[in-house]
């Protein structure tokens, strides 16, 4: 076993990752692991990993992480020991990287009369390290010292391989490594007095002394020091040309290679919501499989309608699961939304996209699916059954090659839908005892393959049929019922089952009249719940309030305080009992039906359920803030994928929090900061409005989270183009953060406040607040704060005519980014790299780039970096002098930024695309400029001066030929986007039947 930490933390099994869960368990990790060995008491451990906002249960929580942690990494090598004063991490020190790390350190230090050894173990050293240092606890605590002392023994490990290279005569190999680490460490007179000396050794003595001087005025101006003795010293050298400061013969050896420079990271695959994947085969539903197949391909509108329990979820999922490479699958899951709202944000995050404003929902999803063969599962719609057939007839009228299946109680009852009953699976008559007959049964065969799950060695046979066949008959064949009644084979007999249930349903039918439907379902319910013991029924009317999947920490923090028996093991009780079920590894969920009988038995003790509801949104917000500190780094992906499918349960966080009985807005508001960033990658702008304007109603706050919710509103105002409510928010949210001292909160908010101001064509007070989020960011050790920041002062620069500035820039940008891990902000580098390449007249250098930087965005999912992308490309071609080709890229561009309702990014392809269409449709173009010209009219958006200098090198050519009054001209004004759109890219397409001369295989190709 293998434990690195020097980037994201790994731990390999016999050199494979031993996946570890994201947040408290990796922190965990670490907080042991940091003590090398020594114990750690349980209090300290819990002070850690919840800081001011423990769990009711914190003792049992932290043993839930302990149990997983131990399972984990079980290892002989590698093991968590139970200590008399608390929990110690046993582990080989040459199995741990930072260790190695520190060692070859130590031995390079030593080398002092071996610079190839030297060289040697600096170089080995400096390869362990793949991003920061114990990223995932970066902003705790107990890891700072260990951080410090880390990056401290990099630099040093820098400064060992540069003198190595000096002494072993290879000055021209170290020059562009020192570039980088003076500007990186602009106090460290080792670093600079290595970078004078290599400049003089390679002839260029002004240079040297150059960079002497501008250490000096560092020193000075900064700090308020003198240089030291050893620069004092080394600058009087070199005026004099002391003959020892003459670079040493090379070695006639070849040297060890130097450290590889970081990789960009290899990007991920954004996790949509995916068809569910059941644990256990599906018996009995063959013949309906293949129908509701031929059905969904013959109509575009199915519903599969029956009752609790029946089975249509896991009907719907085998027949849409058969890859189909022509077809995509999207999954919504409509049972955790709210009646009245919500349906339209469900399905946007099922088929991959956000919704920039809710009241033009529908035509946004519209747009983003277009004439994409698909189809559209809406799963558990009978609570919602209005708005989802709505969205259904809408979006199958407005999308050709949709299809939609919904699964409900009752049909959507709209134009056009076929309904298909799911009822339970045929059961054996009465009458019908043979054994072969009774096992022909589909339902009797769910019993037996769910009995024998729990009872090994169950088979059915001559005893016991007739009273499977009963129990079967007394649940109707409904395949929930049937699972829930063979989970407790391993206890009882079937004849006992059968005889329980008939009881039960003599309970529930009310007099002797007929029982309805869901008689049966309810009576297995019902009956299961009379065979749990009191924690046991309490831990399960607590996981009611889960409106989704959850963690197993989830399930044991939220509804195991206060019970006496451990919430591990009633967890494990519940899925053994078919009560809970598994959704994934580690992951659990409640079916529908069996939540909504919980929630009916929690909501008859309020207290209790209130109790529930306010751990729930606690573990949330703590979930929330977690994947907030570390989803711009290495491990985005994960936590985006977590996040992703934590949708439902965030929502019934927040609107407990700000919209419930017992109201909780420093919870809520918490929540919604937190998640502020995550809403932006996703383009969800309309979401994050209405929850940021939910949280500020639900005021007043404390300063710092006033300071924050002025930064989430202005953050989401600026993304969408509101670019004076953005300048507003954000200049209060700096003021609030610099009153309470919050350094980072402020270079963030200071960071957007320069996005609007360039947008806003103030180019000086842009690069003013960039500098100066740049410094913050570089004082508070947020390496991806620092990045991000130089990207958009490079932006800055390009527009202030400093190509040359533009690219130093980006060039600590890149190696910065590389080394914080999050592809997110490698791909706006490699965008804006781009862009600057293309100012500079470099477009063969561009295009590559620009293609990058594209599939950088489209794997992680972020949709505003894909509209910026395209229109790179679009450029890309208009330099090739390759209008047509260009259109492509600028459509899909324009479109998607209508999708995130950002107005200025629509009008700047607008602008783009006219250019484009300019040379074989005058009027097009006319009408693209005219459209372009009344958004930003409308939305106060002027262009910027290269944007307006860009305009009047084509703009003349086309009123010369149309006139400024031109018909054309004054029609696009007024028409729709789509609809201008849609002709001038049909007539476009009908004009370029070829590509142009000499296209090969250009950036925007596939």
């Amino acid at each position: 076993m293998d434990i690195l930490v020097l980037g994201p933390l790994e731990v390999r099994r016999d050199g494979r990752p031993a996946p570890v869960r994201r947040g408290r368990p990796r922190r965990l990790l670490l907080s042991l692991l940091l003590r090398r060995g020594d114990p750690v008491p349980q209090e300290t451990l819990i002070d850690q990993l919840w800081q001011d906002a423990p769990p009711v249960d914190a003792d049992n929580a932290l043993h839930v992480l302990v149990s997983y942690l131990r399972r984990t990494i079980a290892g002989a090598e590698l093991r968590i020991d139970r200590a008399p004063t608390g929990y110690r991490l046993v582990v080989d020190p040459d199995r741990v990287d930072a260790y190695r790390f520190e060692d070859l350190v130590r031995r390079a230090a030593s080398a002092e009369d071996d610079p190839a050894g030297r060289l040697s173990a600096a170089s080995q050293a400096l390869a362990l390290w793949r991003g920061p240092a114990l990223a995932e606890a970066a902003e705790d605590a107990f890891a700072e010292a260990a951080i410090a002392r880390l990056d401290e023994l990099r630099v040093q490990a820098e400064e060992l391989r540069i003198e190595a290279v000096l002494d072993l005569g290879r000055h021209d190999e170290a020059l562009p490594d020192l570039a980088r680490l003076v500007r990186e460490h602009p106090f460290r007179e080792r670093l600079h007095a290595q970078a004078a000396l290599a400049l003089y050794r390679a002839g260029r003595q002004a240079e040297a002394l150059a960079a002497l001087d501008r250490a000096r005025s560092a020193l000075v101006e900064e700090l308020g020091l003198d240089p030291g003795p050893r620069l004092q010293e080394l600058e009087r050298r070199i005026l004099r040309q002391d003959p020892e400061l003459d670079a040493v013969p090379p070695p006639s050896t070849p040297a060890p290679a130097a450290a590889p420079s970081p990789a960009a990271p290899a990007p991920a695959n954004p996790d949509a919501p995916g068809v569910p994947v059941a644990l256990t085969p599906l018996v009995g539903r063959g013949e309906q499989v293949a129908a509701v197949r031929e059905a969904l391909g013959a109509h575009r509108l199915l519903t599969l309608a029956g009752p609790g329990g029946a089975g249509k979820t896991r009907l719907a999922a085998e027949a849409v699961r058969p890859p189909d490479p022509e077809r995509s699958v999207w999954w919504a899951d409509l049972g955790a939304v709210p009646p009245g709202s919500g349906v339209e944000a469900a399905v946007a995050a099922a088929v991959g996209t956000g919704l920039a404003s809710a009241d033009d929902a529908v035509a946004e999803l519209r747009r983003w699916i277009g004439d994409r063969a698909a189809v559209l599962v809406l799963d558990t719609v009978e609570h919602v059954v209005d708005a989802a057939g709505r969205l259904a007839v809408a979006l199958v009228a407005g999308c050709p090659g949709l299809r939609v299946l919904a699964t409900g109680r009752r049909p959507l009852g709209v134009p056009g839908e076929l309904v298909r009953p799911v009822s339970g699976l045929p059961v054996p008559g009465p009458e019908e005892t043979a054994l072969p007959v009774i096992e022909a049964s589909p339902a009797v065969r769910l019993f037996r393959d769910r009995a024998a799950a729990v009872r090994p060695g169950f088979v059915l046979d001559r005893a016991n049929a007739a009273d499977v066949a009963t129990v079967c008959r007394l649940v109707d064949g409904l395949p929930l019922a049937i699972e829930l009644a063979a989970g407790h084979a391993a206890a009882l007999s079937p004849r006992t089952i059968a005889g329980l249930l008939e009881d039960r349903l003599r309970l529930l039918g009310d007099g002797g009249r007929p029982r309805g439907r869901h008689a049966g379902l309810r009576a297995a319910i019902d009956w299961s719940y009379g065979l749990l013991s009191g924690d046991e029924a309490r831990f399960l009317d607590r996981l009611s309030v889960f409106a989704g999947t959850f963690p197993l920490e989830a399930g044991v923090g939220v509804a195991g305080p206060g019970l006496s028996t451990d919430g591990l093991q009633l967890l494990l009780s519940l899925v053994r009992q078919s009560l809970v079920s598994v959704a994934g590894e580690d992951h659990f969920r409640l079916l529908d039906t069996v939540r909504a009988y919980a929630t009916d038995r929690l909501s008859s003790d309020p207290g209790e359920a209130q109790d529930a509801a306010d751990r729930h949104a606690r573990w949330y917000a703590g979930f929330a803030e977690d994947a907030d500190q570390y989803i711009r780094g290495a491990e985005q992906a994960g936590w985006l994928a977590g996040l992703r499918d934590a949708r439902a349960d965030l929502r019934a966080a927040m609107r407990h929090c700000l919209h419930g009985p017992r109201p909780q807005p420093a919870l809520g508001a918490r929540l919604v900061c937190s998640l502020s960033w995550f809403w932006s990658h996703e383009g969800s702008f309309a979401e994050a409005r209405t929850w940021i304007a939910a949280a500020r109603d639900a005021g007043p706050h404390d300063p710092r989270t006033d300071a924050w919710l002025h930064l989430a509103a202005g953050m989401h105002a600026e993304s969408v183009g509101d670019l004076r409510v953005a300048e507003r928010e954000c200049t209060q949210a700096a003021a609030g953060f610099a009153a309470t001292g919050d350094v980072r909160g402020e270079a963030r908010s200071l960071l957007h406040l320069g996005t609007a101001a360039w947008a806003l064509g103030r180019l000086d007070e842009a690069a003013a607040a960039q500098d100066r989020s740049v410094g913050l960011f570089r004082s508070a050790r947020h390496d991806g704060g620092v990045g991000l920041a130089l990207v958009l002062r490079a932006r800055t620069a390009l527009d202030q005519e400093d190509p040359g500035l533009a690219r130093e820039l980006l060039l600590e940008a890149r190696y910065v980014l590389r080394r914080v891990g999050d592809p997110h902000l490698v791909g706006l580098c490699l965008d804006q790299h781009a862009r600057t390449c293309l100012a500079d007249g470099a477009v063969e250098e561009a295009a590559p780039l620009a293609r990058e930087g594209l599939a950088v965005f489209e794997s992680v999912g972020y949709p505003e970096g894909v509209t910026a992308s395209l229109q790179t490309l679009g450029e890309v071609h208009l330099a090739l002098g390759q209008p047509a080709t260009a259109t492509t890229p600028l459509l899909r561009a324009i479109r998607t930024a209508l999708d995130l309702g950002h107005t200025a990014a629509v009008a700047e392809g607008l602008e783009l695309l006219a250019e484009a269409t300019l040379p074989t449709d005058a009027a097009g173009a006319a009408a693209l400029l005219g459209h372009a010209d009344t958004l930003r009219a409308d939305g106060r958006l002027p262009r910027r001066e290269l944007q307006q200098r860009r305009v009047d090198r084509w703009a003349p050519r086309l009123r010369r030929e149309l006139g400024d009054r031109h018909p054309a001209l004054v029609r696009g004004r007024s028409e729709a986007t789509e609809d201008l759109l849609d002709r001038v890219g049909s007539t476009a397409a009908a004009a370029r039947p070829g590509r142009e001369p000499g296209h090969g295989s250009g950036p925007g190709d596939g």
